[in-house]
């Protein structure tokens, strides 16, 4: 049709879609992988509703959510680099590599004090 409707559905709605799945399993790694701890305490109640007369609140968990320490740093390391010359040879200079030192969230324990 000439006004861009397009019959097989929106596909605003797949990238949409894609997305949401796609943080999801991201969330599910990281949390597989020690980077955050999530301790909720507490008890989840529905509102008792009394329709005649009144409305009694529910309660909701308290959550913390610990994450891990990252640094991320450089340490020297030998990297072989040719020297160009008229021929070709090989020497060990020192440069600085990246490094990133994770910590695993630790549960203190400190939702449930």
């Amino acid at each position: 049709m000439a006004d861009g409707y397009n019959e097989s559905g929106s596909g605003g709605s797949k990238t949409v879609i894609i997305i949401v799945v796609a943080l999801i399993v991201l969330g599910v790694i990281a949390y597989a992988l020690g980077l955050f701890n999530v301790d909720a305490s507490g008890d989840v109640a529905l509102p008792d509703v009394d329709v005649e007369t009144s409305v009694e609140g529910g309660e909701v968990p308290e959550f913390q959510v610990e994450t891990a320490d990252i640094d991320v740093g450089t340490d020297a390391a030998s990297v072989e680099v040719p020297d160009v010359d008229v021929e070709v040879d090989t020497s060990d200079i020192e440069i600085e590599m990246p490094t990133v030192d994770v910590d695993a969230a630790d549960d203190d324990g400190s939702v449930n004090q």
